[in-house]
């Protein structure tokens, strides 16, 4: 057997007290053992918590407290003392701005309230930039007993005057009043015209006016001209609407005596135009004969023919794969084939504009009837 050894009992003493008071052990010595004396200390008082003095606020007219603190300096108000070594030496150096160079002098004058207010006349000179408003020095005719129920206003041909050496939308903003006037009166003089036309061409549909307008914003895509309007206002008819891509009818207003109407297809694409040039060379006489008819040669003071067909874009010299010598080779030149008229200031405002503007479609009517039938 083995023998089993007594386990001799342990004794605490003063040093054993924080392994007790870790442990949370309360054991006491064997009544065996002898005990020694020992000094008992007074338990040591618990540092008193000091709590933090209450800062005082600071209102935001009493000054800040001076430091005691050595390392730092007092700024000097003076300038010159501030200045850094490479200043000194002459060099220039980028100077930060102080706290008292951003304070007001006395002097400055604050804005009141008061000052800011305006009159409301002022306030949209302030807003829409009207200080910088160019006056057009166009004159527009004011015939006697205007505006004429069957003519342009005069006070749409100065709107427009005024938008084409103010062309922004400062100018816009401030002048929406007029503008809205402006473009109904244009509305209701195209809405006129579809009427007439239809009865002189039944092919061209009849809608709603305003759809017979262009817009008035520019294509600013692929220009270098960032002005965002039109200086005119233009609209168009035919049998499909203003979106058309056959042969119609055109009307554009511009002040300056730069007002037309016209009629035609302007630069189809290659397909219709290859269409149109196969039609030129088996049928050229029969297009040369739709721009010679009598209310053709009326209209156009005795012109006709090839003589009235626009000529701003065409080819110099013939198309690919036509001979230069070919019979029609002055037709095939044209790219585009529209008919033009322009009118003055003055025929645009005064009474009897719509019946100049029908003459000149009825005119036209059987070279629109031959284009599309070749498109």
């Amino acid at each position: 057997m083995v023998a089993t050894r007594k386990r001799k009992p342990v004794s605490y003493n003063d040093s054993d007290t924080d392994f007790e008071s870790d442990q949370g052990m309360r054991s006491k010595p064997t009544a065996s053992t002898k005990e020694t004396p020992s000094k008992k200390t007074p338990p040591k008082k618990a540092p008193a918590k000091k709590t933090p003095a209450k800062k005082k606020k600071r209102t935001a007219r009493e000054p800040l407290p001076e430091s005691d603190d050595d390392d730092f300096e007092k700024v000097s108000k003076d300038k010159s003392n501030d200045k850094a070594p490479a200043v000194k030496r002459g060099k220039k150096v980028k100077r930060e701005e102080t706290p008292e160079s951003k304070e007001k002098t006395p002097e400055s004058k604050e804005t009141t309230p008061e000052s800011r207010e305006t009159t409301p006349e002022s306030e949209e000179d302030e807003v829409y930039g009207a200080s910088a408003t160019v006056k057009s020095s166009l004159v527009i005719p004011h015939p006697k007993g205007n505006p004429f129920p069957d003519a342009i206003s005069p006070s749409t041909l100065e709107f427009m005057a005024g938008l084409a050496v103010n062309n922004d939308r400062d100018y816009m903003r401030l002048h929406t009043k007029e503008w809205i006037d402006v473009k109904k009166d244009f509305i209701d003089f195209c809405g006129l015209i579809m009427t007439e036309l239809n009865q002189a061409d039944p092919s061209v549909l009849v809608e709603d006016a305003k759809n017979a307008m262009y817009r008035q914003h520019r294509d600013l895509r692929f220009s270098n001209d960032k002005r965002p309007y039109k200086t005119y206002l233009s609209g168009s008819f035919s049998a499909e609407g203003r979106k058309f891509e056959r042969a119609g009818y055109f009307i554009s207003l511009e002040p300056g005596n730069k007002s037309m109407v016209a009629a035609g297809v302007w630069q189809p694409d290659k397909y219709k135009l290859q269409r149109m040039r196969d039609n030129i060379i088996r049928h050229g006489d029969l297009l040369r004969e739709a721009l010679s008819t009598d209310a053709i040669i009326e209209e156009f003071n005795g012109e006709s023919g090839v003589d009235i067909l626009e000529k701003s874009d065409m080819l110099k010299v013939a198309p690919k794969g036509i001979e230069r010598d070919h019979p029609e080779i002055e037709l095939l030149r044209y790219r585009s084939f529209a008919v033009r008229k322009n009118f003055t200031d003055e025929e645009v405002v005064s009474a009897g504009f719509l019946d100049k503007v029908m003459d000149t479609y009825e005119a036209l009517i059987p070279f629109i009837a031959l284009i599309n039938s070749w498109l």
